[in-house]
């Protein structure tokens, strides 16, 4: 499952009413060591009162004249990626997380980068699969084409065992350089694991497939480090958007077109062919 806001939001949370004085919220914040405090009003959440706002207000001020409203929030089931676009966009350090009206947490962006770069694969500098999952929901719900390439290197574990890891970390390396350069600006690119990687299309089927036999070809074409033939096996699943092949559990779909896409390319492989398109849909778990 993709990791949510949930996950790692602060449930402990030190609130302050709105016609309380912004003094009386500098001194909550200094004793608690916090940089904000949630602005209530009969139950209700209407604002924000951070460091800056208390700094730049004068201490008589009510924290209502000195808050930041309406508050910017995101739900416990949002993934991480959407929480960074929202403090990416609003320029702060803090976003609320509310569930059915009611304020039931905290993220700090120190917090969610730091967990962000648990998703993030430093030997090839891309994302892993989490973050192609939320671009695909993204593209699910704005009722655009889903399609999913899923590559995988031939032979990697015999390179790892002739060359040594640090030559196939190598490899690696070049080929997802190489798939930075060949994948289109509309695209995902993500490293699955091991010696596999997963591409997120926009693109019918037909488009799909002829993407896929030009990262192939690249992949095959180019001169390694070390003088080896490289070659992969791809599998192809999506590009024929249908509502009923979706469940409305857009996470669940994705996760099943990567799958279906993986199966497709173990398929190649067994079969020593270059790609192989899945068929069918794996309904949702739900």
């Amino acid at each position: 499952m993709i990791t949510t806001v949930s996950s790692i939001m602060e449930k402990d949370l030190i609130t302050i009413e709105s016609m309380d004085s912004v003094d009386n919220a500098r001194q909550i914040m200094a004793q608690n060591r916090i940089g904000c405090l949630p602005v209530m009003e009969n139950g209700r959440l209407v604002g924000i009162i951070t460091t800056w706002d208390v700094i730049s207000s004068h201490p008589n001020r009510l924290v209502a004249d000195a808050m930041t409203a309406p508050p910017v929030y995101v739900e416990p089931t949002a993934s991480l990626w959407e929480a960074k676009e929202k403090m990416d966009k609003y320029c702060i350090e803090r976003l609320l997380v509310v569930e059915k009206g009611q304020l039931i947490g905290l993220i700090t962006k120190t917090r969610l980068y730091f967990e962000i770069a648990k998703h993030f694969d430093i030997l090839t500098q891309l994302n892993k699969k989490d973050y192609i999952i939320y671009e695909g929901v993204k593209l699910l719900r704005s009722g655009k084409e889903v399609s999913i390439i899923f590559i995988d290197i031939d032979g990697f574990g015999i390179i790892d065992k002739e060359y040594g890891h640090i030559f196939g970390d190598l490899i690696l390396k070049e080929v997802s350089d190489l798939l930075k350069v060949k994948v289109p600006t509309d695209c995902f690119l993500c490293r699955y694991g091991g010696d596999e990687f997963a591409v997120l299309t926009p693109y019918k089927k037909e488009r799909c497939i002829e993407l896929a036999k030009e990262l192939l070809d690249a992949i095959s074409q180019h001169e390694y480090s070390i003088k080896v033939n490289i070659t992969a096996s791809a599998g192809i699943s999506g590009g024929r958007r249908e509502k009923g092949r979706f469940s409305g559990n857009y996470v669940d779909d994705i996760e099943n077109l990567i799958n279906l896409a993986s199966l497709a390319s173990t398929s190649a492989k067994r079969n020593k062919v270059p790609l192989v398109v899945a068929e069918g849909f794996i309904p949702s778990k739900t």
